[in-house]
């Protein structure tokens, strides 16, 4: 799947590119937004998906999903399903999509690598659930990359759910919620009850866990600064 957004004459966000094939359909929102729509079940154990954005100088994009994405395992021995967000901003790109859900079984891959410009400004935002309601939890890997001119501001793996290293009881959370803000005033530090927001060079990380998920919105929520918290509030 791919989107390009660019500035036009006039000053205007325009998308030459809005394509996808395979499980995911795109459609174009609003003058400078896009939804994902998911064309199967899924994803399946065993499906790769890669995601490509560009946002270039003076554009804008608001990428959104229509829906969660439940993630099942496959028939017998099921592999990890992935999914990658390839992204390069020069301008601003907001990437807020619905929750993930990782169903017993299934063991799910998220990858963000984003490359930003001198002027970029990006706000990604992650929601995963483990597990339905009464189900055991699936496994959720998570990679965050977010490089300047090919230096790392951050670069982070987070495993949750049966088998990861961290994630021992009583240590288990079902829900985590991230939200990386690049491009505005470096952040303070600040925590809250399962909570904590930690400054990054020229922007911030924010990270909560809880057992649901939108407890775990609402405690993200308490150590975000506006306007992101509207962006995030999306869950609720």
């Amino acid at each position: 799947m791919e989107v390009v957004a660019r500035c036009d004459a006039r000053g205007r966000t325009v998308l030459p590119v809005v394509r996808a094939s395979g499980q995911l359909a795109v459609r174009r929102t609003g003058a400078a937004s896009v939804h994902l729509v998911a064309t199967a079940f899924g994803p399946l154990g065993g499906d790769d998906v890669e995601i490509r954005l560009v946002v270039e100088a003076g554009a804008r994009l608001a990428v959104h999903s229509v829906a969660a994405a439940v993630v099942l395992p496959a028939r017998g021995e099921s592999p990890p399903s992935r999914q990658v967000v390839r992204a390069e901003v020069a301008g601003v790109l907001h990437l807020a999509p619905e929750p993930t859900v990782v169903t017993a079984r299934a063991d799910h891959r998220a990858e963000l690598h984003a490359q930003l410009s001198d002027d970029a400004e990006l706000t990604a935002t992650e929601q995963v659930l483990l597990g339905r309601v009464g189900e055991e939890p699936g496994r959720w890997t998570g990679t965050t990359r977010i490089e300047r001119h090919g230096r790392p501001l951050v670069h982070t793996t987070i495993g949750l759910g049966p088998g990861a290293p961290a994630w021992l009881p009583p240590v288990a959370p079902r829900a985590y919620v991230s939200t990386v803000s690049m491009g505005g005033p470096q952040a303070e530090v600040a925590t809250g009850v399962d909570a904590v927001r930690l400054p990054l060079p020229g922007g911030w990380v924010g990270t909560a866990w809880a057992e649901e998920l939108h407890e775990a919105v609402t405690r993200l929520a308490s150590v975000t600064p506006r306007p992101v918290q509207d962006l995030v509030e999306v869950a609720r």
